[in-house]
């Protein structure tokens, strides 16, 4: 008996999903989107971002009866302004921005509610001076198929041309691409690729051949500036070379 009464008020509780459940990581987008725009307007013009992928993140539990998805995007900042003092004020006062001590470890970071189903947290990169990372999770939200085309964007041949131009300094080959982007305008194109032996800095490359634009901060591993208003960060691992392009919000 008890078990007919568990399954029915199971099924009542799926079929009467609260509002949160009725939106799909799709939906949703949106929401995310402008709460990193957000991000980085508060975060100064002195900066260069790199936007990561609209991805999911992990499962869940909508209901006793129902599973559910996990979404979150990323946005990087880098550069000298990229700093959580004074972030969390000019963060819109509808987000509620507050410091609280931060989950990694020491430092504090930033945790803000852009509408009653997302959360905000912007978190200094650990030993990593100006650089900021913001991420936005959407909670649990019900699947409506994965992976999402329209999600997976391709960047076109004049979207890889600075990319491109920075590996042939390395004399690297990008082996893989992604494209991303945010409701404001701002879209990232990442290139991946390897050198055939370990990577000298990016700084003693680029400086030798010097880049049009204005630099923003570079150490031994990064090298981050701006070129004609799009921003390019440069990072060397080993044999491995990153190079992000971003145009910035419109």
């Amino acid at each position: 008996m008890w078990a007919v009464v568990l399954v029915a008020l199971a099924f009542v509780a799926a079929s009467r999903p609260t509002v949160k459940q009725q939106q799909s990581p799709a939906a949703a987008r949106p929401s995310v989107q402008a709460a990193l725009a957000a991000v980085l307007s508060a975060a100064g013009p002195d900066t260069v971002t790199a936007v990561g992928p609209y991805r999911q993140v992990g499962t869940c539990s909508l209901t006793a009866a129902r599973r559910g998805v996990e979404w979150s995007q990323v946005v990087d900042v880098y550069g000298p302004t990229a700093r959580l003092a004074g972030l969390t004020d000019r963060l819109p006062a509808r987000y509620q921005a507050k410091s609280e001590l931060s989950f990694t470890g020491g430092g504090r970071m930033t945790v803000a509610h852009p509408s009653p189903f997302l959360k905000l947290t912007v978190r200094a990169a650990e030993k990593d001076p100006g650089h900021l990372i913001a991420t936005v999770d959407t909670g649990c939200r019900p699947t409506t198929g994965n992976p999402y085309p329209a999600f997976l964007a391709t960047a076109s041949d004049p979207e890889r041309g600075p990319a491109k131009r920075v590996f042939g300094l390395f004399d690297a080959t990008p082996k893989s691409w992604q494209r991303t982007e945010l409701g404001c305008g701002a879209g990232t194109v990442t290139a991946t690729g390897t050198a055939s032996s370990p990577l000298p800095s990016p700084g003693r490359v680029l400086d030798a051949h010097p880049q049009p634009g204005r630099l923003i901060t570079h150490d031994d591993a990064r090298y981050v500036y701006l070129d004609h208003g799009r921003g390019l960060v440069v990072t060397a691992d080993g044999d491995r070379l990153t190079v992000t392009a971003t145009t910035p919000c419109r």
